[in-house]
């Protein structure tokens, strides 16, 4: 995730609703500002502050060692706190890659162009694994 990425305001009090187990039919918000204060004694702004601060920080890698990819809280090249990406995930990004269509057994599978800028960047290809059936 790109560091420059901020949170925004509507985000962070969905957050803190969450957090502190509030609703705001009339999205006002200032239940979940009263829950804020009497949970934490913070405000919005504070806890808003302290949650990009955190949004900022979320990253994902792949270990050199194990190839395991991990998500979590990264400050430069170092993890502060992360979680092994599960199975769900991964099959999350071939559906995205694959726009949600199926790979069938025999097919050359799927090209995902990635564009940057209006160019061009990566051609991600998937397909599915061809299975060796031994006699």
């Amino acid at each position: 995730m790109s560091k420059t990425v901020k949170l925004d305001w509507d985000e962070a009090k969905e957050i803190a609703a969450v957090l502190t187990n509030t609703e705001n039919p009339d999205e006002d918000y200032l239940i979940t500002e009263n829950a804020l204060a009497d949970k934490w004694g913070i405000d919005i702004d504070t806890f808003h502050e302290i949650v990009d601060g955190i949004f900022r920080m979320i990253d994902f890698g792949i270990s050199p060692l194990t190839q395991t990819p991990f998500v979590g809280i990264s400050k430069g090249n170092m993890w502060i706190a992360k979680k092994e990406v599960n199975q769900q995930f991964i099959h999350a990004l071939i559906n995205w890659a694959t726009e949600g269509e199926d790979i069938p057994e025999g097919s050359k599978g799927f090209v995902r162009t990635i564009i940057k800028g209006n160019k061009p960047e990566f051609d991600i290809q998937i397909s599915r694994s061809k299975v060796d059936t031994v006699s």
